[in-house]
């Protein structure tokens, strides 16, 4: 494996990108049957994704690419403005600010070589610099391989939502967080295939 490069998703990367999330939406499908993953990229939105990034503050969801080789692998969006459906209730501290983690995606070609891990403690390290205490995320709850590796990377679970149907699992961590000694290749091979 290349090394691995954490970068502001830039217009070089937006192709790359769409093919990534259409690959991995083909993948779900596949996996888990039709879903909300199902739908398809549209290359305008990640166009206007990459244009509208606020990579200073993160008050816009703000778009980022895992490279490896000159090529997008993986791509992962963050914003410091939270959905509205995530009340503050389901918190750990339900006032302290946190970084959002939005469409965490790695081409399956490149996946279990620990690239989702990189990107996330990658964010781990943005949220750190920024001075935001928790990293919280939502996973359909219907995804046990989103599931079980975010538990693997030590987020905790804070609950279950339904959003117009769709049940999505709430997680949190702490920024700040170590994998314990553990290397990021052990903790995405521990993974089962699930068929």
């Amino acid at each position: 494996m290349n090394e691995l490069q954490f970068c502001l998703a830039s217009g070089e990367h937006a192709r790359q990108i769409e093919e990534i999330r259409n690959a991995t939406s083909r993948e779900l499908t596949l996996l888990l049957g039709p879903g909300h993953w199902s739908s398809p990229a549209r290359i305008a939105s990640i166009r206007e994704r990459i244009k509208c990034a606020d990579p200073e503050r993160l008050r816009k969801l703000t778009l980022f690419a895992a490279v490896e080789g000159g090529r997008a692998v993986g791509s992962i969006a963050v914003s410091t403005f939270l959905p509205g459906f995530w009340k503050r209730k389901y918190w750990t501290e339900p006032t302290s600010d946190a970084l959002g983690v939005f469409n965490l995606a790695v081409h399956p070609i490149f996946q279990r070589r620990g690239i989702g891990a990189f990107l996330m403690q990658e964010v781990e390290a943005l949220a750190m610099s920024k001075n935001l205490p928790y990293i919280r995320l939502d996973a359909y709850a219907t995804n046990p391989m989103s599931n079980r590796f975010y538990e693997a990377i030590g987020y905790q679970f804070q609950g279950m939502i339904d959003v117009k149907g769709v049940e999505l699992n709430l997680y949190e961590r702490k920024s700040g967080f170590d994998l314990g000694g553990a290397t990021v290749r052990g903790i995405t091979d521990n993974f089962e295939k699930v068929e």
